[in-house]
């Protein structure tokens, strides 16, 4: 069959098509009570791998490896396998989930009776998040490297064709119904709304409140969008009735995703936000209308970052991506407490939670180990020193295990604006001696505030755990 053909045939499925939509999240008593056939998956960047939960124990039952681990033979001349494991999404009927990989730019698709890869496709430059269309078969994927959505094959593999969206498409988005797609970008400050059969431009939703936006979200209803700004920590509340902004909301500073629940009739919105390790909590009844401030879930971990909740709206999922783990919310308590806390892989991005994803079996083949280490990550957060001009200057230092060696990561924040920081350490088998273990300069800009910026992510391989001494750190500006 020619691949025209096939791709026509596929578009023919999905015309007309209105499709309940049981998957979370989903609208009060359309969805399944959270049951041990559905599962739990993160996004393991640095460990290369996708992490199985089963949500009625809250244990991992095993990882999906998607290759090697960073700094292992993925550098390697001969290695062809994926590389930083970043974004998921899943098919209505779930049977799939597709993981993006951001450095290989490649579209995995695994099974989820099975945890077996289904198809693996290579796309344009930056594959950031990707989703099912409503056929559970074609796959849509914001590439933030080019100025289109590329469209796979899930099964079979293979580009099927590129839709035209200027501004580094970042991820797509699909209504309940399945007729409509949105797109957001990271240097476009719009949504694009386009027709999921003809792939035309129905609107372009525009007045965002910044250009780069990362991550998105559609209410269960498909009534509200709510668009995440990182870098200036905000989320654009849009109303997809009306295709227009609604209000802004000034969430806090490295804003990640945003996602919701339907909690006594009424519609919650969660927003994870990095850098005070928390979820804020909005409630918004009427979708024309602001939403609410509630309260703030203070997170077990540092760097709450993909949340999703459960199909019965009983439970949230938040993957802390700099302590590798996963907080479990009770959303029946008005307190909305942290229940359970659950270990999982290497800095966790996505998360995404898959009703009946196993409808035969344990659902335990093909799953491995890795990315599951006994050692534990460690996160300090250092002020600055000899900063005078900006006092309140900090860098957060995150050390975690890697192939023989550490990963040093450092985030430096409210930093002066291009200035170089240095970052040292004592060196305990090197006779207390004071040695630096790496120069950076903070060059992003933080909007509004003039001479201040961010290093947002700053890396170094070394041994550094049983060598240096974690709180003899120190970071001040050269």
């Amino acid at each position: 069959m020619q691949l025209g053909t096939q791709y026509l045939l596929i578009l023919l499925e999905v015309v007309g098509r209105a499709i309940a939509q049981a998957q979370a999240p989903a609208e009060a008593g359309v969805g399944s009570a959270i049951s041990s056939r559905d599962r739990i998956y993160t996004g393991d960047q640095s460990s290369n791998t996708i992490t199985v939960i089963d949500p009625i124990a809250n244990t991992v039952l095993g990882t999906i490896s998607l290759g090697a681990t960073r700094l292992s033979d993925l550098i390697g001349p001969q290695y062809i396998r994926s590389v930083n494991s970043h974004g998921l999404g899943f098919s209505r009927d779930g049977k799939y989930i597709v993981s993006t990989s951001v450095t290989s730019n490649t579209v995995t698709v695994i099974r989820t009776l099975d945890n077996s890869i289904v198809s693996q496709t290579f796309t344009d430059r930056q594959a950031h998040e990707a989703f099912f269309a409503a056929d559970n078969r074609t796959i849509w994927v914001g590439t933030r490297g080019v100025d289109h959505v590329t469209v796979v094959d899930g099964i079979d593999g293979g580009v099927l064709e590129t839709i035209p969206s200027y501004g580094g498409p970042s991820k797509v988005l699909f209504s309940p119904d399945g007729t409509q797609a949105y797109v957001n970008h990271i240097r476009a400050p719009y949504i694009h709304v386009l027709d999921v059969a003809t792939h035309k431009t129905i609107a372009n939703i525009t007045g965002l409140n910044h250009t780069f936006s990362s991550d998105m979200m559609l209410s269960a209803d498909g009534k509200r969008l709510w668009v995440a700004h990182k870098v200036v920590g905000t989320v654009t509340v849009i109303s997809t009735v009306s295709k227009e902004v609604i209000s802004v909301l000034p969430t806090g500073p490295e804003t990640n995703h945003p996602n919701f629940a339907v909690i006594n009739g009424s519609t919650y919105g969660f927003v994870t936000v990095a850098a005070e390790d928390s979820t804020k909590v909005y409630q918004q009844s009427d979708s024309e209308k602001p939403p609410t401030f509630i309260t703030t879930i203070q997170s077990t971990g540092v760097q709450p970052h993909g949340l999703w909740p459960s199909a019965d709206n009983t439970r949230l999922y938040i993957v802390n991506e700099h302590s590798d783990s996963v907080d479990v919310i009770d959303l029946t308590s008005s307190e909305f407490e942290i229940v359970h806390t659950v270990d999982v892989g290497q800095e966790g991005q996505a998360l995404v939670y898959v009703s009946n994803a196993v409808t035969s079996g344990n659902g335990t083949q093909n799953l491995g180990s890795q990315g599951l280490l006994n050692r534990p990550t460690v996160n300090i957060l250092v002020r600055v020193n000899g900063s005078e001009s900006h006092p309140n200057a900090t860098a957060l230092v995150t050390v975690r295990p890697e192939a023989g060696l550490d990963m040093f990561q450092v985030i430096g924040r409210s930093m002066k604006l291009n200035a170089t920081y240095e970052i040292s350490a004592t060196c305990q088998a090197c006779g207390g001696v004071k040695i630096p273990l790496l120069e950076f300069t903070a060059a992003m800009p933080i909007p509004g505030e003039a001479g201040c910026a961010t290093a947002p992510q700053v890396l170094g391989f070394f041994k550094f755990t049983g060598v240096y001494d974690l709180d003899s750190l120190e970071v001040y500006e050269k």
